[in-house]
């Protein structure tokens, strides 16, 4: 993929978190740190703090249509990353857009569960989620994130190379496997990157303070930057994790809830 001219602009689609700490709020800063421009639209309503999840509400399927004919018709996108979906109609929506712009490659991230346990996906809308997965560019679940979407557990650092794979496979898409989670001695924060047929093992980047809020939102939405800017996928994961540590140290709410800005 070549370079474009211009600043890049990228499609965000996700949830809306009050406290800015992840959702398209967060995708926002973090596209705009990688240095693009980024648009979003709205998948769902959350009412959440930094450190817990409530509830969730939809958006009506016509918004979600008009909003993202609205997006493209105003920018050439470069990219789409799509986060929390939420809903059936969020997820046939995005679904339908995807259908619509073959060429655009999509960034999926996962949001299935909170970090506290509360169902982020609803069941009715698994069906077209899972079709969803199959038109991904790349894909960045973490490790309780690839145990679900396999439906299996992931038992050593070996094995979470090859359910990378695993996922590519059933897909076809650059998979991301987040190493934040690993409990593995000496593994967590490497990230398992499998592409084009390989596996490429990228070390942690910087100091891990915590477990910042957003930071999957922020990832994701980085390497959709990246990648609208013409950089291919492994390129694109090693500048994201980049930005990312400049962020943890520097621009993301703090592990107890008060909130910093970006450097």
């Amino acid at each position: 993929m070549g370079k474009r001219s211009g600043t890049p602009v990228i499609l965000v689609f996700g949830g809306f978190d009050p406290t800015g700490g992840a959702g398209v709020l967060m995708d926002y800063r973090a596209a705009a740190a990688a240095g693009v421009h980024a648009c979003a639209v709205v998948s769902c309503l959350t009412v959440q703090t930094t450190v817990s999840f409530s509830r969730f509400a939809s958006v009506p399927r016509d918004v979600l249509d008009d909003s993202l004919a609205a997006v493209s018709k105003s920018f050439p996108l470069g990219a789409v990353k799509v986060g929390m979906v939420g809903t059936r109609a969020a997820a046939e929506a995005i679904l339908s857009f995807a259908a619509a712009h073959r060429d655009l490659p999509l960034v999926v991230d996962p949001v299935l569960r909170s970090s506290s346990g509360a169902l982020l996906l609803s069941p009715s809308a698994l069906p077209a989620y899972r079709l969803l997965l199959r038109r991904a560019a790349v894909l960045t679940p973490n490790l309780p994130e690839a145990e679900k979407l396999l439906d299996r557990r992931i038992v050593s650092f070996a094995d979470a190379a090859e359910a990378a794979g695993e996922l590519s496979d059933l897909t076809g898409a650059s998979v991301v496997l987040k190493g934040g989670h690993f409990p593995w001695r000496g593994r967590r924060g490497t990230d398992i990157v499998f592409s084009d047929g390989r596996a490429t093992l990228l070390p942690p980047i910087g100091t891990r303070r915590g477990d910042p809020h957003g930071t999957g939102c922020a990832l994701a939405s980085a390497i959709a930057a990246r990648i609208a800017a013409g950089d291919a996928v492994v390129p694109a994961v090693l500048a994201a994790k980049s930005l990312l540590s400049k962020l943890i140290v520097g621009g993301f709410p703090s592990a107890e809830g008060r909130p910093t800005l970006f450097a």
